[in-house]
């Protein structure tokens, strides 16, 4: 929990606020969606495939953030349906006590929260990774 906690206030000190003064008023925007950064993050804790002892990665570009999970798809899933949103968790003891702490709501909302602000152009899948 503590290396969840320091990974999302990382991710927010980068997530900058761009600002734009017009005539009328001042229009401010953040670097990425604030949403779908924590939802993308969050998932990429839970659903990553700790039996190989490889953590999840975060990388910070000038232009984007990484984030990268170790294990592609749970076994039988298409991202079709990785796409509609269901979810088979990997971690079912690690998804429990972020649920308890509420941190995620089991239900498989992570993904088109994500979809709401970027396309499923921004996810890549391997035979090990998805990105």
């Amino acid at each position: 929990m503590k290396a969840t906690k320091q990974v999302l206030d990382k991710i927010e000190l980068e997530n900058k606020t761009l600002a734009k003064i017009t005539s009328k008023e001042r229009i401010e925007k953040r670097l990425w969606n604030p949403v779908a950064l924590r939802e993308a993050t969050i998932n990429a804790i839970v659903h990553n495939d700790y039996t190989s002892e490889v953590p999840p990665k975060f990388e910070f570009f000038d232009d984007r953030i990484e984030i990268t999970s170790f294990g592609s798809l749970p076994q039988g899933m298409t991202e079709k349906e990785f796409f509609e949103g269901y979810s088979i968790p990997r971690n079912k003891e690690l998804m429990r006590v972020f649920r308890d702490l509420d941190l995620v709501e089991h239900l498989g909302s992570g993904v088109p929260r994500i979809l709401r602000s970027y396309g499923k152009e921004c996810f890549k899948f391997t035979e090990n990774f998805c990105e």
